[in-house]
């Protein structure tokens, strides 16, 4: 049966309204649109015309239409809570987080059961920083919908983004009871064993994520990484290799490999695959800082200070990239950068027990014996290494008998 014999006999704005909605169910777009704009042209206070414009336009991603087109239904049904929620969709999608929020209260107080709504005011809670309201919002949804997975991998995000791990798993894992072949929810709760050390369980998470889907390129890149953390290097390169022939575009992957690259001592890979890196990210500072580590594991000083010297420049906060460079200028024996960038690695850092080592010892070959002294004390004072505590008394012991 056609569309035209659908709508036989009926006022022409409802057979085209009717006709636009058919359309959007095929999936054809462009024609439901054409068919709402007759229908509102017909009868210009056509809410329903506006709304079903609106998701049409929604659907093709122009949300500055859609937006204008949910505003007029609302105009003319100002208690349609749906228009108020859709309208919110699109601001959300449009990055208007604020605008977004004040449409899911609307939607929200003229429908207080409005589950959906709880959960997209949370989505955009959270995307503005607002994790208490996001997290309640998240609770109401679940207590609305107790059997959504979703509700309950996005309050593990949550509760994630604010270091409140065992909650975070919690929720993650009646996601995954909720939906046993939930990749996602895997993912998320192997990314956080994996914060926590507990590389056993991480494992396990992300081998079920390989399991649900293998062209998962960040299954295998998170895998990989759990695999170098607990010195299993070839897994960890296996792994990698794998996530870069899915995304070959990939640049964590790159520098992941590169590391694991370098605990084998193959430095040359390495820098190779940081080279990868930065082509495909050129402001990644930590694969310039270990790319120059590379380098310098290699002997290649003058490489290895340009590269700390490029992570300086991308990232001027990152302590240890000021002591790198000074650790190369100290080994070659000039002690006057080697201070300075030690002195702005401990500003940056004031807990930064081996820079005030390393700048006692620099102090210490420039004959300015006070000041090595002072960083020898300091290193004391704030490290709990045996090893580094030891070298520190060793040095001021000469110092001092000097």
């Amino acid at each position: 049966m056609t569309n035209e014999s659908l709508n036989q006999g009926k006022p022409d704005a409802e057979a085209h309204y009717e006709r636009g909605v058919a359309y959007i169910e095929e999936g054809r777009y462009d024609r439901a649109l054409a068919e709402f704009t007759i229908a509102i042209r017909l009868k210009p206070d056509y809410a329903d015309a506006y709304f079903k414009r609106g998701i049409a336009y929604f659907i093709k991603g122009d949300y500055v239409r859609a937006i204008a087109d949910f505003s007029q239904a609302i105009r003319f049904n100002p208690e349609d809570a749906i228009a108020y929620y859709n309208r919110g969709l699109s601001y959300y999608r449009k990055g208007d987080y604020v605008r977004a929020i004040e449409d899911y209260d609307r939607a929200i107080e003229l429908n207080p059961d409005f589950s959906d709504a709880y959960f997209n005011r949370a989505k955009a809670c959270h995307c503005i920083g607002e994790y208490d309201q996001a997290i309640a919002d998240y609770t109401q949804a679940i207590k609305l919908n107790p059997k959504d997975p979703e509700a309950y991998l996005a309050r593990g995000n949550v509760y994630k983004d604010i270091g409140e791990d065992s909650r975070a798993i919690s929720d993650y894992t009646q996601a995954i009871r909720l939906k046993p072949d939930y990749a996602e929810a895997y993912y998320n709760r192997g990314n956080v064993y994996a914060s926590k050390g507990d590389y056993k369980r991480a494992l396990a998470d992300f081998d079920q994520v390989i399991r649900l889907r293998p062209d998962m390129a960040e299954g295998y890149q998170n895998r990989g990484t759990v695999y170098h953390f607990i010195g299993e290097y070839d897994r960890a390169i296996a792994d990698l290799t794998q996530a870069i022939s899915l995304k070959p575009d990939y640049a964590q992957a790159y520098f992941n490999r590169g590391n694991a690259y370098a605990a084998k001592e193959d430095y040359d890979r390495a820098i190779a695959d940081y080279n990868q890196a930065i082509r495909l990210k050129p402001d990644y500072a930590n694969a310039y800082i270990n790319r120059g580590n590379a380098y310098l594991y290699k002997g290649d000083h003058n490489r290895a200070i340009a590269d700390y010297t490029k992570a300086i420049e991308l990232r001027p906060d990152m302590a240890v990239a000021y002591y790198n460079r000074g650790f190369v200028y100290f080994s070659k024996g000039d002690y006057d950068h080697a201070i300075a960038d030690f002195t702005e690695t401990i500003r940056l850092s004031p807990d930064f027990d081996v820079a005030y080592h390393n700048r006692g010892r620099a102090y210490k070959n420039k004959g300015e014996k006070e000041k090595a002294i002072a960083d020898f004390k300091k290193v004391l004072e704030l490290s709990q290494d045996p090893e580094l505590r030891r070298k520190a008394k060793r040095e001021l012991k000469k110092l001092e008998a000097k």
